[in-house]
């Protein structure tokens, strides 16, 4: 059976109230608001708005020794990507269409590509308006860039967009590692986001129909602001958890944020004390003494969400709100023209999109020492993993009601590993002792316990999560990776089984699939089983391998050169691809024997 609180969020409405739906009757508002960059946050590419140099520009990322073209072909925008082998010819050609734009320009500008079938990739350069150049998007300055094979998750849409129309059992966590969006996709963060479930006021027009943030208490008006801007870290820690039984979008403006997601943080005193990064704004505010000595401050007191003020008449607005509470000591220390926010919120570069400088909203008597607008470079893989200790951040855990507080707070350190020495014991004797009736913890302590050497356990906290929740499809694949590993492949292949019957679209159930059926001696099933993972996912790199690499076994050369050409298209490091193809390549050259 599911938990109870799946059945429940089954029922919550698809937050779908964009702003034109709102426009009949607040006409100058919707104006304002389109012109923000939460108004402008997703969008289609049009051949009338200049979203970056698509004049036939070029980069070239060393890192990866790989060149990148940004033009037009028509209405089209491409990004096209290649190589040069020795002699100077163009190889591992790829190109790919921008379907969608993420992110205003105001910093800067992503593109995303969405297949036939629905997933969304990020491409891997993005417009930095900022410096008015082309450079790699946000986590791919390094030799083993993701190229085309980014997908974009759940997680990413939560805050980057309005709510999809994606059903809430396929849209919470275990369901985010292959996601398959709908075609039609909200344009910008809508009006939904803050106001709640619009449609009984658009119907009725009464004002007490629809939530109003600044009518809210202001640790709810805050929340509204903070369920997408409180984020203690974008690296690996991890920052968020949902809670059990919760989708990504169901928060409702309103209801505690706390009741949805519980953020975390590193310990204080573990050298991230003043880590300043991309979306950091209500994170680092929360810091400020101002803040913390004033019990009503909001986001609201300085911002207007529906609108952007000239940058000329920004200096002054900003002095006038501090002036509400400083008015002495600017009067006696201060000129009445002075730039408050330049001092005192000053411009930083940030950590994790290196080509961006941000607002410090860490107000602060004096800014931090050294040139806070240096370059930098991005963190490698082992830059970005943390040892030790992990605390909670939001709900603060002394007003964190909820009994499984400690089944979080030991999954946050076991998670990335952050502190598996004391989050996995405890998280297994808070499971044993019957804690929560939730797959995700017995999911994770399932995947720890595989990683640690512990075979038979994680087994049976992999068989706990699907007992719980049958519809639970990476519980499935990941038990049959554990049996295929020990040898158990017939049971391996039930769990695979169970994993594509309810997720039949994600190529690596149907790829696990095959390697089980190749380790059991049935190779025509394993290659029908890589071909549906072909299928299901033609632009899945390691599925195209995975096929060429079974065709190659089974003497079909000609159909094996084609997949394995079409994997190194799509991801060009693909050593085993790679190496298969240099196989056969010396197959063909071999003279053939006559019968």
């Amino acid at each position: 059976m599911r938990p109870a609180l799946l059945l429940l969020l089954a029922a919550l409405p698809v937050l779908a109230t964009d702003p034109e739906s709102c426009r009949p009757c607040h006409v100058e508002l919707v104006e304002r608001y389109l012109a923000t960059p939460m108004g402008r946050s997703f969008f289609l590419p049009s051949a009338d708005e200049e979203i970056g140099d698509f004049s036939g520009s070029s980069y070239y990322h060393e890192a990866s020794d790989r060149h990148y073209e940004m033009f037009r072909r028509g209405e089209t925008l491409l990004v096209r990507r290649y190589r040069l082998d020795e002699q100077g010819r163009r190889t591992d050609i790829l190109e790919r269409p921008v379907t969608h734009v993420m992110g205003s320009g105001e910093r800067a500008r992503s593109y995303l590509f969405q297949s036939s079938q629905g997933r969304l990739y990020e491409l891997p350069v993005s417009w930095y308006s900022q410096e008015q150049a082309w450079a790699m998007a946000p986590g791919y300055d390094r030799a083993n860039q993701p190229g085309f094979t980014r997908q974009v998750n759940h997680k990413c849409m939560f805050c980057h967009n309005g709510y999809p129309d994606v059903a809430p059992e396929r849209s919470r966590p275990g369901w985010d590692a292959d996601v398959i969006f709908p075609k039609q996709l909200p344009l910008g963060i809508d009006c939904d986001r803050c106001h709640g479930d619009g449609a009984e006021h658009a119907r009725s027009g009464r004002p007490e129909a629809i939530v109003n943030p600044a009518r809210l208490s202001p640790e709810r008006s805050l929340e509204v602001c903070m369920q997408c801007h409180l984020e203690s870290t974008t690296f690996r820690l991890p920052e968020t958890l949902r809670r059990f039984g919760r989708s990504f979008y169901s928060y409702r403006p309103g209801e505690p944020l706390g009741d949805s997601i519980v953020h975390f943080d590193h310990a204080p005193g573990t050298g991230h004390d003043d880590k300043f990064e991309i979306v950091s704004a209500a994170y680092r505010l929360l810091q400020s003494r101002c803040f913390r000595q004033s019990e009503a401050m909001t986001c609201l007191d300085c911002h207007n969400p529906h609108d952007r003020p000239e940058p000329s008449a920004r200096a002054a607005r900003y002095r006038a709100r501090c002036l509400d509470c400083h008015a002495l000591t600017l009067a006696a220390e201060h000129a009445a023209q002075d730039d408050c926010v330049a001092c005192h919120m000053p411009l930083r570069r940030t950590e994790d999109v290196v080509h961006v400088a941000m607002t410090d909203h860490k107000i602060q008597r004096l800014p931090p020492p050294g040139d806070l607008l240096a370059p930098r470079r991005e963190k490698t893989e082992a830059e970005q993993v943390y040892r030790g200790p992990v605390v909670q951040l939001y709900p603060p855990p002394g007003e964190d009601s909820d009994a499984l507080a400690g089944v979080y707070l030991a999954l946050a350190q076991v998670k990335e590993r952050a502190d598996l020495a004391e989050g996995l014991p405890r998280l297994e004797q808070l499971l044993a002792a019957g804690a929560a009736a939730a797959p995700e913890p017995w999911f994770e302590l399932a995947e720890k316990l595989a990683e640690t050497g512990r075979a038979a356990e994680a087994e049976k906290a992999y068989r706990r999560a699907v007992e719980i929740d049958p519809s639970f499809p990476q519980a499935w694949n990941n038990l049959g990776n554990l049996l295929a590993d020990g040898g158990r492949l017939q049971e391996a292949l039930q769990a695979y089984d169970q994993a594509i019957a309810v997720a039949p679209l994600d190529p690596a159930f149907h790829g696990n699939r095959g390697l089980a059926l190749l380790d059991a001696g049935r190779p025509a099933e394993a290659l029908e089983a890589f071909d549906a993972a072909v299928r299901a996912n033609p632009a899945d790199a390691e599925a195209q391998a995975r096929q060429g690499a079974a065709l190659l076994s089974m003497g079909r050369l000609a159909e094996a050169e084609g997949a394995l050409r079409t994997a190194l298209a799509l991801e060009p490091s693909h050593r085993q691809a790679r190496h298969n193809l240099a196989l056969l390549e010396q197959a063909l050259r071999q003279p053939q024997t006559p019968r």
